[in-house]
């Protein structure tokens, strides 16, 4: 008995779907962004009230939630990461798998290249996301260290 329906057999279980794409693509790079953005939107709150700097930040939590916002980019550029990767594999067995029938697909081919950049663009990102961690852990954001 054969239960598979005819949209079954054509899609290949190995393929990645759009958002599996999308996220590996674009989770480690947003990371970075937000984690620049709203450290130093919050760095520039805490050090430059009244438009005037101080030594020490002006909210006591400042440098502790920089740090957390630093850890929580982090672990989304690893899960994007580890998400492009897994793309990366996927696509690469499906691209053999054709290569060895001798068929060529351009959505197969079209995914292989979007996971192959997101593995790219989250190992540049991750590395940018230390990067930053680091900058963030050995200078303080008011200077007053």
């Amino acid at each position: 008995m054969n239960d598979a329906s005819p949209i079954d057999e054509k899609r290949h279980p190995t393929r990645p779907g759009a958002i599996a794409l999308v996220s590996g693509l674009l989770l480690a790079p947003a990371a970075w962004m937000a984690q620049t953005t709203l450290g130093q939107t919050l760095a520039a709150w805490g050090c430059f009230p009244h438009e005037r700097p101080v030594n020490a930040p002006a909210m006591p939590w400042l440098e502790h939630g920089i740090a957390l916002l630093g850890l929580v980019a982090l672990l989304l550029g690893f899960a994007g990461g580890v998400i492009a990767w897994r793309n990366w594999r996927r696509t690469g067995e499906l691209a053999s798998m054709l290569k060895e029938h001798g068929s060529i697909d351009r959505h197969a081919a079209r995914d292989a290249f979007i996971a192959r950049a997101g593995a790219l663009a989250s190992t540049l990102f991750v590395f940018a996301l230390v990067a930053t961690d680091m900058a963030w852990l050995l200078v303080s954001p008011c200077g007053g260290r």
